[in-house]
């Protein structure tokens, strides 16, 4: 991986931002998910992990540089928060508590938002959430596909609860008291795996819902207006109850191969925009 690396304790406030879902490498999308951004007038992508920041290989750095290549091209900068699919070997180290921001010199138009790191956009206050469990994890390679440090820790999920107002969070994980289409608690899931239709464990949709549990903790804790996150490959917008009877707007975003308007959302100056396809 990239040695030079910048950190940086406050991020320039877009003038227009795209929120992104999971691009999970794939090329030809980012490429179509960042013009599509120019096109729309955003001048900076949020990222809400499983963005490709994959294993150490020709595949991940020709990813990682061919992206940072047509950011600089459309004048674009890219945040990204880690997903369960990311090389959390390497990102572990930059997710402590107390961490900032990390831009390489490598690939300078892509910066990391660690786990519980705050920022100002807006006179609104962030929050980056990164992590979550993996439920292919039978069929993936621990190194290659998936990492130990995908989860939350407990370190860390203290420091995000720490005092203080959060406005917004953006996370890969969403928190239990949402409902997500297509996603319900003790129904078996199916993945597509390879070609072959594979039933998830048992023991994987029950650790799947204890992440959420910890997502569940920091919004009943700060209480954000909003959340938006990834990871479950649907696009909707519901309510999610917290803590002392208030609730948060949770907004899922769709992968890659699926439609623009599914996979991205606008917001400018504060305020949401509509989707365009």
């Amino acid at each position: 991986m990239p040695e030079a690396i910048t950190l940086q304790s406050d991020l320039r406030q877009p003038e227009k931002l795209m929120l992104a879902g999971d691009w999970h490498g794939n090329l030809p999308w980012a490429f179509k998910a960042i013009h599509f951004a120019k096109a729309n007038g955003a001048d900076t992508i949020l990222h809400v992990g499983d963005f490709g920041w994959w294993a150490p290989i020709e595949r991940t750095f020709q990813f990682l540089a061919e992206v940072d290549k047509e950011l600089k091209t459309t004048g674009i900068d890219l945040l990204w928060v880690d997903g369960n699919h990311e090389d959390h070997a390497f990102w572990h180290q930059f997710n402590k508590p107390g961490s900032y921001p990390l831009t390489t010199m490598s690939y300078s138009s892509i910066t990391h938002l660690p786990r519980g790191f705050r920022w100002k956009w807006w006179g609104d206050t962030w929050m980056a959430l990164g992590g979550a469990h993996s439920v292919d994890r039978s069929w993936s390679t621990e190194g290659e596909t998936w990492w130990p440090g995908e989860w939350l820790q407990d370190d860390q999920l203290e420091y995000a609860m720490r005092p203080g107002k959060v406005d917004i969070i953006v996370a890969h994980d969403a928190p239990t008291n949402v409902t997500i289409p297509g996603i319900v608690p003790g129904r078996a899931i199916y993945l597509n795996i390879g070609g072959l239709k594979r039933r998830v464990p048992q023991v994987d949709l029950l650790k799947a819902e204890e992440h959420r549990a910890r997502i569940q903790q920091v919004v009943d804790t700060v209480k954000p207006v909003e959340f938006y996150h990834g990871h479950y490959h649907r696009a909707y917008q519901s309510l999610a109850r917290h803590e002392g009877g208030g609730y948060t707007l949770c907004r899922g975003l769709d992968k890659d191969e699926t439609t623009m308007a599914k996979n991205t959302h606008f917001i400018t100056g504060g305020t949401q925009d509509d989707d365009d396809d």
